[in-house]
């Protein structure tokens, strides 16, 4: 299963649901990949990025929020595969096994 830059959209109590409801239907050993923007763990964002998003969706899609919540809704193993820094901020590639 992918998500393509929609989680930094869902409100902070929607998070945790989408990750569980993700996880239960996703077959068992199946893989979660999610792309989607880095969090203010990263460093900076440039200007455009500041003028692209808000700043408090960022910051609540930092890497260990993401890690976190996909941990309690009981995928294994998830991490962070790849980081790409781009014009209007920086992107993570997330994996995790349900």
């Amino acid at each position: 299963m992918f998500s393509s830059f929609m989680f930094h959209h869902l409100p902070p109590d929607e998070k945790g649901k989408t990750l569980c409801a993700v996880r239960r239907v996703l077959k068992h050993g199946g893989r979660f990949h999610m792309l989607d923007f880095e969090g203010p763990e990263s460093g900076s964002h440039g200007v455009l990025a500041h003028l692209l998003h808000s700043s408090k969706r960022l910051k609540e899609n930092s890497e260990s929020t993401v890690l976190s919540l996909m941990r309690q809704s009981g995928f294994a193993d998830p991490r962070k595969v790849h980081r790409q820094a781009m014009l209007f901020g920086h992107i993570a590639y997330f994996l995790a096994v349900g």
